[in-house]
């Protein structure tokens, strides 16, 4: 049986008056064909009273052959579009880690993907020279003596009165080589690391050699191309996802690097 509801949305920060929700039973009373329900969607948090108050007319509204009237706030519009797992996913799927087939559901409602289904790329910069794991190591140590080293030398006042002007540049050397000890350090236990400010990622091959890779994807829902970001709050946990240059917003796919195939030399 065909049914016409109406649904008036308000978009305010302010909770909604008892006026304002007669004055919009007064408005839909003039639709036509008549309704057989009138939902008040707002963006405001619950208020117990008005939904106390709307219960009362919509039970008047009933015993006089007149369409109910019901209130949805935000939790209960948030709470019912949670429920929905594919629009839950649009929105949110970035929160999931994407790299495995989901084996539950059909081809549309897949959720998870693997790396052949992405079609994950690595783009080596510098023509794909690399470097070993312990010769990085072994530089970060020596920059970094070499800082220390100057810094000692600035203290005791060995280049003169105008040591000082060369603190900045020792400092430099330090936190340079603490950096670089710290990566090589990581790259032994993760095999993968974020670098610097790009979107380049520092790999250890199965031989302990460091690759700098750039890592690219097709997007499995539009077949855009899709690039690896290191996103997240500003002072917050910073993830590897692959963000779909044709819907940004919504085609996001968290990285799970574990699963990326090996590095060979």
């Amino acid at each position: 049986m065909h049914r016409t509801i109406g649904i008036q949305c308000k978009n305010t920060m302010a909770t909604l008056s008892e006026k304002t929700l007669l004055t919009e039973i007064e408005n839909a009373e003039t639709f036509y064909p008549p309704l057989t329900a009138l939902y008040i969607a707002t963006s405001t948090d619950r208020d117990s009273k008005l939904q106390e108050r709307a219960r009362i007319i919509s039970f008047e509204r009933i015993s006089q052959k007149k369409f109910p009237v019901h209130i949805l706030f935000w939790n209960d519009v948030t709470g019912d579009l949670a429920k929905n797992e594919v629009e839950f996913m649009k929105y949110f799927g970035d929160f999931f880690v994407h790299t495995e087939k989901n084996v539950a559901g059909d081809d549309n409602d897949r959720r998870t993907f693997s790396v052949d289904e992405m079609d994950i790329k690595r783009h080596s910069a510098f023509s794909g020279k690399s470097i070993s794991r312990q010769k990085l190591l072994n530089w970060g140590f020596i920059i970094s003596v070499i800082g220390l080293l100057g810094m000692l030398l600035i203290f005791a006042r060995i280049f003169g009165p105008n040591s000082g002007n060369w603190a900045p540049l020792a400092m430099l050397f330090c936190g340079l080589g603490l950096t670089i000890v710290m990566l090589a350090q990581a790259l032994a236990r993760r095999k993968f690391e974020y670098f610097l400010k790009g979107n380049y990622y520092l790999e250890a091959s199965a031989s302990d050699r460091i690759y700098l890779n750039r890592l690219t994807a097709t997007c499995p829902w539009c077949a855009s191309h899709m690039g690896l970001s290191h996103l997240g709050p500003k002072n917050g946990v910073k993830e590897d996802i692959f963000v779909c240059e044709k819907n940004p917003r919504q085609h996001k796919i968290l990285l799970d690097f574990t699963l990326l195939p090996e590095m060979t030399d």
